[in-house]
């Protein structure tokens, strides 16, 4: 067997060592957290449900996009999430918001569609922005 050949696999398979090491740190966090983060998501669910009484699907977009920017990491986009999701399904999206969306399945229009309304909203290349918004396209989806 050629060196080069050797020395590919060796990095090949050190690299499936430190992937399967991240995935194993990475459920352990998750076992040891998750009666912590079930809290924390009923909790959000509770503060959308309030949130939702009284308003429309643009104002939890915005409440969203300011919870968005009082947080950081991973745990804090799925808790925005989770907030914009139960609060657009208390207030529902007008149906006319949902027929000028395009569908999730069309990658590099619903990434420009995504990337487009966060500029709108003052948001100009803010990938966080631009996953949360696409909650709005899983609402529509699922009705």
């Amino acid at each position: 067997m050629p060196t080069w050949l050797k020395v590919i696999l060796i990095l090949l398979a050190a690299l499936a060592v430190v992937v399967a090491g991240i995935g194993y740190a990475g459920y352990r966090w998750l076992d040891s957290h998750k009666g912590e983060l079930r809290q924390q998501g009923l909790q959000v669910r509770k503060e959308a449900e309030e949130f939702a009484r009284g308003k429309d699907a643009e104002q939890c977009i915005a409440e969203s996009l300011a919870r968005l920017d009082r947080c950081d990491g991973i745990v804090c986009d799925v808790r925005t999430k989770l907030f914009l999701n139960t609060c657009l399904q208390k207030t529902g999206i007008p149906p006319n918001v949902c027929a000028t969306l395009p569908k999730r399945t069309e990658f590099i229009t619903s990434a420009k569609w995504a990337m487009e309304e966060c500029a709108r909203r003052g948001r100009s290349n803010d990938q966080r922005c631009a996953r949360i918004i696409a909650t709005l396209q899983e609402r529509c989806e699922g009705r």
